[in-house]
């Protein structure tokens, strides 16, 4: 069996230059790829930028392929040295969180490319480019969206994973929209957009975005849980709280927070799995698991979370409020439709996960600064009693090996020091 220390010194973390190096290296082996391939299609034709054998089509499918491809060595060769936690978890979760990873930059490249190259269209209609000057476009196109992604994989953590998971999802539902065929589709509910009705381009943007979105929810979940767990290992419980009998039974709970946030995961890939005009119970089951899931998650914080502030326990039940409120405003006073109440939800839900995000992300600053303080404190003490040693008597070599092993042991201690 493996243990952290073995893990931890399997290979270095890979630095910031050592990840500029290969995003450059991957970006121009796939802009040549891109080359090639415009040449091939392009040859003896003067392609448009956008629809049927475009620039933007035949960049936006090498794009998608190249991004997906580097996301994998990213994950398996630069992210895993920077986190090695990924190594310890067990292997089905770590290939959802690199699936989840691969295709949120695969289908962000798709839906950037395609829209970018819709919009040159636009501005320049009618204009058909040649041969060179085609590859030349997807050339570019493939090789600097290879460099992004690969650079944005190896920097992941929970606040970036958030950042990509709410402009995604926002910009599939966007698209979902203007691709819609019927433009009545908000007075019924968001989930027409993933109906035949609503079109077979909106059909499938819609349910793909979803399915995605839940895929990097699961992803974001990991690296959230393993922020949790390092906040826990150094909980100490509030002074005046310590004389009750419940300070004994209120402690940071990560697994219970991971899996409030997988119910709502996989809530989302099933709602996108199982579309509302093919089973609507089916599909109102998934929506109510992914609602109970972020209900629990809300109730509960200050007793998950018992070290995060005063005022973010007071934000999760405003959020809570929020959503009763917007409930009624749909479903007793006839405020607005579902199609509504479904926007103010979304917006509840990530405005909350944001603060979540940032909080964590504060508490985990503020307690590397203080551990830091505390071992150059104890550093101090130690080279004190070292230069004391022989004048009080004591014998000077051991103090020195004393100080020789807490350098030793303390050098990367992190948040397992106690």
């Amino acid at each position: 069996m493996r243990t952290e220390a073995n893990i931890e010194t399997q290979g270095k973390p890979a630095t910031e230059l050592e990840i500029e190096r290969q995003a450059l290296w991957a970006g121009f082996f796939c802009s040549i790829l891109g080359l090639v391939v415009g040449f091939i299609l392009f040859v003896g034709n003067r392609p448009g930028l956008s629809g049927g054998l475009s620039v933007g089509a035949v960049a936006a499918t090498t794009g998608g392929i190249c991004a997906a491809l580097v996301s994998v060595i990213a994950f398996r060769r630069l992210l895993v040295s920077r986190e090695p936690w990924l190594r310890r978890i067990p292997k089905w979760r770590q290939i959802v969180t690199m699936l989840g990873l691969l295709l949120v930059h695969a289908a962000s490249t798709i839906m950037i490319l395609m829209v970018a190259f819709h919009l040159m269209q636009q501005a320049f209609f009618g204009l058909h480019v040649d041969v060179v000057a085609g590859a030349l476009l997807v050339s570019g196109a493939t090789g600097l969206s290879a460099y992004l992604c690969l650079v944005a994989t190896a920097r992941t953590n929970a606040q970036t994973l958030s950042v990509i998971l709410g402009i995604f999802m926002a910009s599939g539902v966007v698209i979902s929209m203007l691709l819609a065929e019927d433009r009545g589709w908000w007075q019924s509910m968001f989930s027409a957009l993933g109906t035949y009705d609503a079109g077979i381009g909106s059909f499938w943007t819609f349910n793909t975005t979803l399915v995605i979105s839940g895929l990097v929810l699961a992803a974001f979940t990991e690296f959230m849980t393993r922020d949790l767990a390092r906040l826990a290992r150094t909980y100490r419980c509030r002074p005046g709280f310590e004389k009750y009998r419940i300070s004994k039974f209120v402690r940071p709970r990560p697994s219970i927070v991971r899996w409030c946030l997988l119910a709502v995961a996989l809530g989302v890939i099933l709602i996108g799995v199982v579309p509302v005009n093919v089973a609507p119970d089916v599909h109102g089951a998934f929506v109510q698991l992914a609602a109970i899931g972020m209900v629990v998650l809300l109730i509960s914080t200050a007793a998950l979370l018992p070290g995060y502030p005063v005022i973010f326990h007071l934000m999760s039940l405003t959020a809570l409020g929020a959503l009763w409120l917007a409930f009624l405003l749909w479903q007793e006073w006839n405020y607005y439709n579902l199609t509504g109440f479904e926007l103010a939800v979304v917006a509840i839900i990530f405005t909350w996960i944001s603060v979540f995000i940032r909080t964590t992300s504060a508490l985990i600053h503020d307690k590397k600064q203080q551990l830091r303080k505390e071992k150059r404190a104890r550093r101090r003490e130690q080279r004190e009693q070292i230069t004391t040693g022989p004048e009080t008597g004591g014998a000077s070599s051991e103090p020195s090996f004393e100080h020789q092993e807490i350098r030793r042991n303390g050098e990367d201690a992190g948040f397992q020091t106690r």
